[in-house]
């Protein structure tokens, strides 16, 4: 079985499809075996995704005026 450090290290290879056979295996059981991992990689694996979500998000007009008004006043103290 592979250690939280190499699952850390492999995350990428493996969604990615490039991880070997065998490490895949050993991947998968790590998973298995490691609440800890499991969290990380879910948080890893869906990380671009919600990105692209809170990119797409539109703030209010009056959110972003309230936001700069704010930013200006604590500048200017």
């Amino acid at each position: 079985m592979i250690s939280c450090q190499q699952l850390i290290d492999f995350c990428f290879d493996y969604i990615d499809g490039s991880l070997p056979e065998d490490e895949q295996a050993r991947f998968t059981q790590h998973l298995r075996q490691c609440r800890d991992c499991v969290v990380f990689f879910e948080t890893y694996r869906r990380t671009p995704e919600l990105t692209r979500e809170a990119l797409e998000t539109q703030m209010p007009a009056t959110v972003r005026e309230s936001v700069r008004s704010f930013l200006r006043a604590k500048r200017g103290s």
